[in-house]
């Protein structure tokens, strides 16, 4: 039987690990007391703010059942963290070592009061920021090895507007993103560092202007 279970993980990597990530986050959703309910920290991002409205126009409370569901979102948007992880290491390493370490945040990053991860924010906009880089890494990878600057130009656009709503939804990645965007342009990889900060720009702007239609003051959510 562990034979088995042997040979599958080395034949299909990946697949063992999220099926490893899923057993845990079943386990903990279900089973672990008084997490991922109201204990996380949030600060005031914009991602908040919209948020914070769109439960007032629904009239969302805090019951059982809605920190059940919250609990379940959050194992859900973990999960994309410890696939994320799981890519980028593949990208640099190798699979054995990507598996190694996607095991941390499999084992860790379930809930933002389960984990390595306390503030709610950052939680969620860890893997935007993860998933960004992943695709400015594999783009940047292509480059080099094809030495064409067209390969895939659009995808420094997509991976700008996920770095963006990473902004939005937790603040201080903007450090990430700026040491992405210098990295590109020491990489002399000019045009792309453009694309993705186009694509940062605009997504901030389009959850600047939800919020101004929705009536809520976005200032209000700048605070550091």
């Amino acid at each position: 039987m562990f034979q088995k279970l042997k040979q599958f993980k080395e034949k299909h990597p990946f697949t063992a690990l999220m099926l490893i990530a899923i057993a845990v986050r079943i386990l903990v959703v279900i089973f672990v007391p008084g997490f991922g309910s109201n204990r996380e920290l949030q600060h005031p991002t914009l991602f908040i703010g919209f948020l914070d409205k769109m439960k007032s126009l629904l009239g969302v409370g805090q019951s059982q059942p809605m920190m059940l569901l919250s609990r379940t979102l959050y194992a859900m948007v973990s999960l994309f963290t410890v696939s994320m992880v799981y890519r980028i290491c593949d990208l640099i390493s190798n699979k054995k070592n990507a598996w190694l370490l996607a095991l941390i945040p499999a084992f860790c990053c379930i809930m933002p009061s389960f984990g390595i991860v306390e503030n709610a924010s950052a939680f969620l906009g860890l893997p935007l920021m993860l998933y960004g880089a992943n695709v400015v890494l594999r783009q940047q990878i292509l480059r080099q090895n094809n030495l064409n600057e067209n390969v895939h130009r659009t995808s420094f656009l997509i991976a700008g507007l996920m770095l963006g709503f990473g902004i939005c939804v937790w603040y201080e990645s903007l450090f990430i993103v700026f040491s992405i965007l210098l990295l590109l342009c020491l990489k002399r990889n000019f045009k792309g560092a453009l694309m993705t900060f186009i694509g940062v720009v605009a997504s901030i702007a389009f959850i600047w202007l939800l919020l101004i239609i929705l009536n809520v003051n976005p200032l209000n959510y700048i605070i550091l």
